[in-house]
């Protein structure tokens, strides 16, 4: 059974295994040289032949190159059975497939440097196009080859400026790196000294915080002590004293103010200096911030400079390894994409003016056949016309005998109208007198039935009234006396009752007798009328309906 969802191309692609496989395992000469050395033998250990002979049976034993050539000759036919298998499905897809004839054996051609494209461009697929393609693919190759050549030495000129700029821009690195070790180191220092004035700084703040307080704890109190010594020493003496140690005071306050006056212009150079330290200090931080930012651009352009020698080292390594026989390929491919739209172009052309070939062919052909062609026309058209002649003398005839025809069936048409009409007429008067005797007939069993209804409802009355007086001379029942009997057991009288019936003469009406029998049809039903018949036969069946039914009336007593 063949399988139908397998395509053309999967069959062939089947069968090129199935051959790749005979090729590889079975048609080699190596494959069979394994057959030619001597068996390999069973040796078995001393122990082991004391052993059971059942597990010595059961164990493996070595095949011999009889066996093993045995199994290789199974699997050579089971090989060749498949492949057969594939060559039928094979040759059953290209007898319902042929237009897939080049796509299947492209498959069977293709194989190492002869790949589908190069047998589809050699046209025929002969050994000395295909040849032709490698070596037109060859020399291209080597062009390309050439090309590339050149351009490695470019870039290797190219490398060594480039090495060169590399090491100019590491020294020049190493000196940037160098100086901003040094500014770090000097920011450090700088540093370390702002920390350590600064602490002094607070040191002596807080210090003078604390002196100003007792100092001027100490005032407030000399101010009141010299107040109480005033109110009670002083103010006691002369004037002499007083005037004394008023001088003294106000030496002292003098003193004293002299004293503020200097300390407060030490404060101020003190805080002039301080201001002048600290904005050297804001500069000292403001330059560190600087530096820091330098800092971070040059450790920034030192990883790129060193990511960018790594990736120069890695591209240099990568152009210097030898070169892998795909990108040979790849190259030989990339040189054979404007070949391949040129060989196209040039098939095209090729067939373009195959047509063109066989066109101005054809049309010399056509100019040659035009004369013949002409006259045989002028011979048609003449054909033509006299068909239309005598289709036109045929057509005459036929309308004039249809004309012949139709005038007859029409004068037959009209006489059997006149027929038609006459015999319709005498079937109204025929009907019209049938309804005129209908309905005499009617008239008089209506006034029949009247006359018959009148006579029931005075017999009724008559029965009814007849049933009464009957009715009333009847004689009512009556009780026997008792008899005088006596039981034979208890000896008591026993009266013995019954009912005396009146004879049955009058309790029936005498006209119940007729009553179960069929009375008899009191109309008959008229027979029909034959229009065939005359108009006296008619009259004459009527006349002897109405005796019969005049001799069979009766009156019946219900």
């Amino acid at each position: 059974m063949v399988n139908t969802m397998e395509s053309p191309e999967e069959s062939f692609e089947r069968l090129r295994q199935a051959l790749n496989v005979l090729k590889e395992q079975h048609y080699d000469p190596w494959n069979w040289h394994e057959y030619l050395g001597e068996d390999p033998l069973d040796i078995l250990e001393e122990d082991e032949e004391e052993e059971d002979a059942e597990m010595m049976a059961l164990k493996p034993k070595a095949r011999k190159n009889i066996d093993r050539l045995k199994s290789h000759l199974i699997t050579v036919v089971q090989e060749l059975n498949r492949a057969g298998h594939a060559a039928d499905l094979a040759y059953y897809y290209m007898s319902i497939h042929p237009e897939l004839m080049k796509d299947c054996v492209v498959i069977m051609g293709s194989a190492g440097d002869i790949d589908e494209d190069l047998l589809l461009e050699s046209g025929d697929g002969s050994p000395e196009k295909v040849m032709a393609a490698l070596q037109a693919k060859l020399d291209v190759a080597n062009e390309r080859i050439t090309q590339l050549t050149d351009e490695v030495n470019d870039l290797r000129g190219r490398l060594i400026e480039t090495n060169y700029e590399s090491e100019d821009r590491l020294r020049n690195w190493s000196c940037c790196k160098m100086q901003a070790e040094e500014a770090i180191q000097r920011l450090d220092k700088q540093t370390r000294t702002l920390n350590a004035v600064l602490e002094r700084e607070a040191e002596l703040q807080a210090d003078y915080d604390d002196l100003w307080a007792r100092h001027v704890r100490a005032s407030k109190m000399m101010v009141y002590k010299a107040r109480q010594g005033l109110r009670d020493r002083l103010f006691a003496q002369n004037k002499k004293e007083n005037l004394f140690y008023a001088f003294q005071g106000f030496m002292y306050i003098l003193q004293q103010e002299k004293e503020e006056r200097i300390r407060r212009e030490q404060e101020e150079m003190r805080d002039s200096v301080e201001f002048a330290l600290r904005n050297e200090v804001r500069f000292l931080l403001n330059e560190n911030l600087r530096c820091n930012d330098s800092v971070k651009r040059l450790t920034g352009e030192q990883n790129r400079l060193k990511l960018d020698r790594r990736a120069l080292a890695k591209r240099l390594l990568y152009r210097q390894r030898p070169y892998e026989r795909l990108e040979y390929l790849q190259w030989i491919w990339e040189l054979w994409q404007p070949l391949r739209a040129a060989l196209r172009l040039e098939k095209h052309l090729d067939t373009t003016q195959a047509s063109l070939a066989a066109v101005n062919q054809q049309l010399t052909w056509s100019s040659k056949q035009m004369v013949p062609l002409m006259n045989f026309m002028d011979q048609l058209r003449m054909e033509v016309l006299r068909e239309q002649l005598e289709g036109d003398l045929m057509r005459r005839e036929l309308v004039a005998a249809s004309a012949r025809q139709f005038a007859a069936l029409t004068e037959r048409l009209r006489l059997q109208r006149a027929q038609e009409l006459e015999i319709l007429a005498r079937l109204r008067d025929l009907e019209n007198e049938a309804k005129d005797e209908r309905i005499a007939v009617l008239e008089r069993e209506i006034a029949e039935d009247k006359h018959i209804h009148a006579l029931k409802g005075m017999i009724v009355d008559l029965e009814y009234n007849l049933r009464r007086a009957l009715d009333r001379r009847k004689q009512r029942s009556y009780v026997v006396p008792p008899s005088g009997q006596k039981c034979v057991q208890c000896g008591r009288e026993t009266s013995y009752r019954a009912w005396k019936l009146p004879p049955e003469g009058l309790a029936r009406s005498a006209s119940e007798v007729d009553l179960s029998r069929e009375r008899p049809s009191a109309v008959a039903s008229p027979p029909k009328i034959e229009r065939s018949q005359s108009r006296g036969n008619a009259r004459a069946a009527w006349s002897d309906e109405e005796k019969e039914k005049e001799s069979k009336f009766l009156a019946v007593w219900r």
